[in-house]
């Protein structure tokens, strides 16, 4: 279709051939002999394209940037070409750089950002100097410093090095020569990175625009404010956070760069007051002063930047009443004052306030007073107020943010009942109540609430049965005074991966095919109700299961129904039927633990089952539990799943600053509360991965210990107290590296503490966890 352009110099094809047949047709291109630049970003091609490119002999700037290419063989390919443009930006190539790129002696630009390249960078590559762009950003590569690579790269304008292996230490001077450097983007993906810019004398010539070192180690961590950047006046982005920089607030770099837009100071040490320039700086508009020492902000920082568009300065010191002037910003879209000293009525702080901020977060401080009404306008997008003291109602006037996707009030001192009108929040994607005292009902409108993935009311006074919720995947009721039958209606619970109901008032029998409502169940926390009847068998097809805690019910033991005391009538033997139908070929366990063929839970790697009526013997199938392969990648590889943490009190927000309508975020519970030993504890983050346990504590159990437990090496908290187990502690438990908790008090245990146990490095062991009773040869006759 292009023959009748023989003329042609420029092609676009920008997101224009997805679904082509590889290679289909690519070769009339070669026919185009005056075409100079190709641009066929984002279409789906292969490798199989490339044959079809190189044959193109007139190219000489070539963009097949976010495509599928995955062998190197194919950057060997067009490593034959005279081309000064190369952009293999956005593919997977999974393999080592070839050295053929370093024979591209004409090459002007190269763009290989996260292309999948690892391996170390070859040396060669200092020998294409006509380079002005290099960008390997975002790969895997080892680049060793001092290198005399990049130092004989004196054409170069660009330069990023960011999110690779970066070793060694790289004397800023060493770049001295490169006079035309513009931009330069380093970070390391691990800590033996060093970034040295005061020794040797000789120092950076280049008058940077773009200069970004996260993590870098600057000098050394040596706390020493970069002395260089005093020489720098061109500056438009710096970032230069996580280094342990200390002293006052740069204040001087804002003035010397009158167009520096874009500074982040973050992870650093900057104590004092945010020290503001002497002139007004219409230029800054992206601030990042957080997790630093800042004590003081100083009024009329309006004036002094009257265009920012985003501010963070939490986890600071900070003191003080609501810094006003920051409503006098219009363009301010993101504020962050979390985990700060703010002290101030609310109410008054937001009173008349005319801003356009869309994400506001303030938790963490000291505000207090009724919920401030003018505080939510119909564009803010994310309202964090948690862990606070503000008190009152829930106004109604909440309803009119129609945008918001984010709320979080948790930990304050509000009263009263839900507001009616909640479901008119149409795009609420998280909505966190917990540890208020709101009472009465949940709203049956709620269940309207289609974009609603994570609901967290736990730690309140709600009472009455749960009628309807929509399709949620993050479900926090606990430690309120609600009833009813389990499960409740759900619009959906298939995509459901954590259910907290602990301490409310639900009762009922827990119900069959639970594997078929909940199939991708993580965390299933039901103590301290007044659930009855048997453990369904179903509980042993929630293959991901994480946590499972029936504790402090009425729960009976699987075999109740049984009559006799013959051992096919166990709590072994119904362990076995379950096992079997989960996998009919199933037989015995095997000596060897790896060999199990199922397990006795599913997947349920922290199983509490204490304070019921369970009896009998406990079964050895137990020792088939574990690790389960499937489960394992479902924890680790599903990114939709992740809990992510960081400094917005466990939502990460990522760049959207209040943009979009749809947060794009990964969302998670932010913390788990459960007990071991008949304490509470509270996990955070990514140690509910590594969280494994059995308590069956406070049951009537008997027998001997099965000797199997000391198959289960991952366990770290075994908790078998206050029932009736006699004979001797097995030997075998001494096999558990990984255990750290142990109690096996108020049974009737008899015999030594094994040495072996003892001696376990990792486990906290008292007397006073296991005891022991003393057996006489009177006993034994």
């Amino acid at each position: 279709m292009f023959l009748p352009f023989q003329e042609l110099q420029t092609l676009s094809l920008y997101l224009n051939i997805k679904g082509c047949i590889p290679g289909a047709g690519f070769d009339v291109w070669s026919k185009l002999r005056k075409l100079r630049s190709l641009d066929l970003f984002g279409n789906n091609l292969s490798d199989y394209s490339i044959p079809s490119l190189v044959a193109v002999s007139s190219l000489r700037r070539l963009s097949i940037s976010f495509n599928n290419l995955t062998s190197p063989v194919s950057i060997q390919h067009l490593s034959t070409m005279k081309l000064d443009t190369l952009d293999l930006s956005g593919n997977a190539f999974n393999g080592t750089l070839p050295t053929g790129i370093c024979d591209m002696q004409n090459l002007e630009e190269l763009y290989l950002g996260g292309s999948t390249l690892f391996g170390e960078l070859p040396s060669c590559i200092g020998n294409l100097t006509s380079l002005r762009i290099l960008d390997l950003s975002n790969n895997l590569f080892t680049i060793k410093f001092p290198s005399l690579s990049f130092a004989h790269l004196t054409s170069l304008v660009e330069l990023s090095l960011s999110n690779n292996n970066l070793e060694g230490v790289l004397f800023l001077g060493s770049l001295s020569n490169s006079s035309q450097l513009t931009h330069l983007d380093l970070s390391s993906s691990g800590n033996h990175f060093q970034v040295e810019t005061v020794t040797p004398t000789i120092s950076l010539s280049a008058q940077l625009q773009v200069m970004v070192l996260p993590n870098c180690n600057l000098n050394g961590n040596s706390a020493v404010i970069l002395s260089f950047l005093s020489h720098q006046h061109a500056l438009e982005a710096v970032d230069i956070s996580n280094n342990n920089l200390s002293g006052h607030f740069p204040s001087w770099l804002i003035e010397k760069n009158v167009n520096l837009s874009h500074l982040n100071l973050q992870g650093n040490s900057f104590s004092g007051s945010l020290l503001l320039p002497s002139k007004v700086h219409n230029s800054l508009y992206w601030l990042d002063a957080s997790h630093n020492r800042l004590s003081k902000l100083p009024t009329g920082i309006n004036i002094t930047f009257p265009n920012l568009y985003y501010v963070n300065l939490s986890r600071n010191s900070f003191q003080g009443i609501f810094p006003s002037g920051l409503h006098y910003i219009d363009s301010l879209t993101f504020l962050d004052l979390s985990n700060n000293n703010f002290s101030d009525n609310i109410v008054s702080a937001f009173n008349g306030s005319k801003s356009n901020i869309r994400s506001l977060f303030l938790s963490g401080n000291n505000f207090y007073g009724s919920f401030p009404q003018g505080i939510l306008l119909g564009s803010t997008y994310h309202l964090l107020l948690n862990d606070n003291q503000i008190t009152g109602e829930i106004p109604d006037n909440i309803c009119l943010g129609q945008q918001l996707t984010l709320l979080d009030v948790s930990s304050n001192k509000l009263t009263g009942s839900l507001p009616t009108c909640i479901h008119a929040l149409e795009n609420i994607a998280i909505l966190n109540l917990r540890g208020n005292s709101l009472g009465g009902s949940i709203p049956l409108k709620l269940c309207h609430l289609k974009n609603l993935v994570f609901l967290d009311m736990s730690k309140n006074n709600l009472s009455g049965p749960v009628q309807c919720l929509p399709s949620l995947q993050y479900l926090h009721l606990s430690e309120n005074r609600l009833n009813g039958t389990f499960p409740f209606p759900l619009s959906s619970g298939t995509d459901t991966y954590t259910m907290d109901l602990r301490q409310n008032q639900f009762s009922g029998i827990l119900p069959e095919l639970m594997h078929k409502s909940f199939p991708k169940l993580k965390i299933l926390l039901l103590e301290g109700n007044m659930f009855e009847g048997l453990i369904p068998n179903d509980i042993c097809h929630l293959r991901y299961l994480r946590l499972l805690d029936l504790s402090h019910n009425k729960l009976l033991p699987c075999d109740h129904e049984v009559t006799g005391s013959s051992p096919g009538n166990s709590l072994l033997q119904k362990c076995r039927e379950r096992l079997r139908t989960i996998d009919p070929k199933w037989s015995d366990p095997s000596p060897d633990p790896a060999q199990a063929g199922a397990t006795c839970t599913g997947a349920a790697l922290f199983l509490d089952l204490s304070h019921n009526k369970l009896s009998g013997q406990l079964p050895s199938c137990l020792s088939n539990m574990g690790f389960d392969g499937d489960l394992y990648n479902f924890l680790y590889n599903d990114s939709d799943t992740s809990v992510v943490m960081n400094h917005t009190n466990g939502y990460d927000i990522g760049s959207v600053v209040g943009t979009s309508p749809v947060p794009e975020f990964f969302i998670g519970p932010d913390q788990e509360e459960f007990m071991t030993k008949s304490r509470q504890d509270k996990y955070k983050g990514n140690i509910l991965s590594y969280m494994s346990g059995l308590d069956f504590s406070s049951n009537q159990l008997e027998g001997y210990i099965p000797k199997s437990i000391g198959d289960m090496k991952w366990l770290r908290a075994l908790n078998f107290s206050n029932n009736c187990f006699h004979g001797p502690i097995p030997d075998s438990l001494s096999h558990l590296s990984n255990l750290e908790s142990l109690d096996l008090s108020h049974n009737n245990l008899t015999g030594q503490i094994p040495q072996e146990l003892v001696e376990l490095h990792s486990l906290e062991l008292c007397r006073q966890s296991i005891s022991l009773r003393t057996t006489t040869a009177e006993e034994l006759l």
